[in-house]
């Protein structure tokens, strides 16, 4: 073809995407957070040993953490493990279900507990075994396979790119990079240039992550990480609509203010899902959490979460928000007062260039 004939593609948009969050990335969440625009997410941890070795009707357990709803429109099982012949029973297991669209290998979470048997990112110290561990999950489904991890364990451990560089060998649909180390957590500078050098050195999609924590945040590091997208996960719980301000945002809109009628009502819809696949009980002392996430801010939030702690069913909650609301909207008080909201105790976005 000569240059006026030339077909070029257009760009592919990038995805915004809600990171994996122990505990919290259950399908309730989720579910709103896909309503505010999520391109995808992925499911909470699937330990391998235990699903691999599962009898065949799985526990109530795993069938809770396996529920996906028709809203979730891109949505991964995340597998956590180091055993490679486990890992690839358990991903022959959730390929056989039919109901996710790809498997992720958690290579990144840095728990105590996890990386204390020698899974997440204690793989980052072992990079031979951590792909023995891709090429078994690889060689079992003929679903997507998606990696995600850190940096590496340390600075002096920066086993990231020779990973990512071996999941794009072996055919992986795409690698989410956390751009800190082990040692880090979740503090510290989120390191923009090793993000950006492993995004260009590769030919995958490389979805960057760490340190968002409002829309603006999430272009900026977009722009300067040049990933194909980026990952958003703590920020996501207290701004679950953080999604519809980055298309906002990326429309040249300004995001609306939350009010209180919408943040209570993507709390009794986050209630009502959640109790469908989990004790009533245990659904609603979750839901203390995600309600001292959003109310904060808004008159009377104080007292309406101390009284929430001696909530134990749907009803109790759905009363309790009703009569909230009820009494913001009969004072015309619905805005979040700053001089109320406690303290930012997400970490904010500092960047390192090398």
């Amino acid at each position: 073809m000569n240059g006026a004939d030339e077909v070029v593609n257009p760009p592919t948009a990038p995805l915004f995407l809600l990171a994996p969050m122990d505990g919290m990335s259950r399908a309730s969440f989720r579910s709103i957070c896909f309503d505010y625009g999520a391109d995808g997410a992925t499911t909470e941890m699937i330990q391998s040993l235990a699903l691999g070795r599962a009898k065949k009707r799985m526990s109530d357990t795993f069938e809770e953490v396996l529920v996906r709803y028709p809203n979730e429109r891109s949505l991964a099982a995340q597998l956590i493990g180091s055993v490679p012949d486990m890992m690839a029973e358990s991903a022959r297991r959730l390929t056989a279900l039919r109901r996710f669209d790809a498997i992720d290998i958690n290579m990144g979470c840095p728990a105590r507990k996890v990386v204390g048997s020698g899974n997440g990112s204690a793989l980052l110290k072992t990079p031979e075994l951590a792909m023995r561990v891709m090429e078994a999950v690889r060689s079992a489904t003929d679903l997507p396979v998606r990696l995600k991890l850190r940096l590496g364990w340390d600075e002096a451990h920066i086993t990231a790119p020779e990973l990512i560089r071996y999941a794009e060998a072996l055919g992986f649909e795409s690698v989410t990079l956390h751009g800190r180390t082990r040692a880090q957590m979740y503090g510290g500078a989120v390191n923009v240039g090793a993000i950006r050098a492993v995004a260009e050195s590769v030919n995958i999609p490389v979805y960057a992550n760490g340190g968002v924590t409002c829309a603006a945040d999430a272009l900026d590091f977009l722009r300067d990480t040049g990933a194909a997208g980026v990952a958003i996960g703590r920020a996501a719980l207290k701004q679950p609509w953080i999604f519809d301000d980055i298309k906002r945002l990326r429309r040249g809109e300004q995001p609306p203010e939350r009010l209180a009628p919408e943040r209570v009502a993507l709390l009794l819809k986050q209630a009502a899902l959640a109790c469908g696949h989990r004790p009533e009980k245990v659904a609603i002392c979750e839901m203390r959490k995600f309600s001292g996430w959003l109310l904060p801010g808004l008159t009377g939030a104080d007292e309406v979460l101390r009284r929430l702690n001696g909530v134990t069913t749907l009803e109790g909650y759905r009363r309790l928000m009703g009569d909230f609301l009820e009494t913001l909207n009969r004072t015309n008080d619905v805005c979040v007062h700053p001089e109320l909201l406690p303290r930012q105790s997400l970490d904010t976005v500092a960047y390192r260039t090398n």
